[in-house]
């Protein structure tokens, strides 16, 4: 309740401030910008949110297994706990959100909302929200890095968060759409799945019984990506202002490549075939655990 208060009041309070116009950099017609959405935090410029991604891959990749080979792995439970019920709690109030939104515009949009001056304030808004919660979710890896899970620090695992991040900010800076809550809406409902089960899994043996489901989670991530490309298709064919081709093409190719990791994922990790395997030498975990396992030889020398 303090979350949803909390957020509501930040909305109203920068929705006062939104009153200029659309404007568009000259000679790059398909790139829009709203001078509304640099008032939202790390929007002004790509520099708060590069710095950000690159002190990310910096740690997980360099510092955070240097400081922790002397350590042993931090079990950080009440600590995994708290931040997994903030994020059930804020995939929860996103999906409220855009669930709303659709409601109003309709599952296949056809009007052109982010042109209206009485909706695009709110329209930037919740775009920024699903960029903020990317942003929050960078936390996983540093928390997995914390307890020494570098399995877990898949490629998939870093392209999926770097890319999330980076492109949710790009397409609110440059080409927001109000054609993208329904790819909220879904996502947000995943992760009240997903962070559920972490927040319960941090409990330990107490809750092992009860977490048999992780391989449907994984299933319904796939779905959810062939979802997204066929809503999306479909929006852009219906919309009165469709976006430009290559973020269309993007949208749909970046979704497709993700979805085809998942796969290759549930295929090693779910299939008779792929059980018994382990992850191919060229993949990042495999190539932190050796980094580890040469950081813990130098220190028995």
């Amino acid at each position: 309740m303090f979350a949803e208060a909390h957020a509501d009041g930040f909305d109203a309070t920068w929705r006062k401030k939104s009153a200029s116009h659309l404007r568009k950099l000259r000679g790059s017609p398909n790139i829009m910008l709203h001078e509304e959405a640099d008032d939202l935090p790390l929007m002004k410029s790509p520099g708060p949110v590069l710095m950000i991604l690159a002190a990310y891959l910096l740690f997980v990749l360099k510092v955070g297994p240097t400081f922790m080979r002397k350590r042993e792995a931090y079990k950080l439970k009440m600590t995994l706990l708290l931040y997994n019920a903030v994020q059930v709690v804020l995939s929860v109030y996103l999906m409220m959100k855009y669930g709303y939104f659709m409601y109003r515009m309709g599952l296949i949009p056809k009007a052109c909302y982010i042109e209206r001056e009485d909706m695009r304030g709110e329209i930037l808004l919740g775009i920024w929200w699903y960029f903020a919660a990317k942003i929050t979710e960078l936390l996983d890896t540093v928390f997995f890095v914390f307890r020494k899970k570098y399995n877990q620090i898949s490629f998939l695992h870093l392209y999926h968060h770097t890319v999330m991040a980076i492109g949710t900010w790009a397409m609110l800076k440059y080409f927001p759409s109000h054609l993208l809550f329904f790819i909220g809406f879904l996502n947000s409902f995943i992760h009240v799945l997903m962070y559920t089960y972490y927040g319960l899994s941090s409990f330990g043996e107490r809750f092992a019984n009860y977490l048999t489901w992780k391989k449907y989670m994984t299933t319904l991530q796939m779905i959810q990506f062939v979802m997204i490309v066929f809503q999306y298709m479909l929006s852009v064919r219906a919309s009165e202002c469709p976006p430009s081709r290559g973020i269309t093409i993007f949208v749909a190719s970046n979704t497709t490549f993700i979805l085809l990791l998942f796969l290759n994922f549930y295929k090693q990790s779910y299939t008779r075939k792929g059980a018994g395997k382990s992850i191919s030498n060229g993949s990042l975990a495999n190539g932190l655990n050796c980094v580890q396992s040469v950081l813990d030889e130098r220190k028995v020398k």
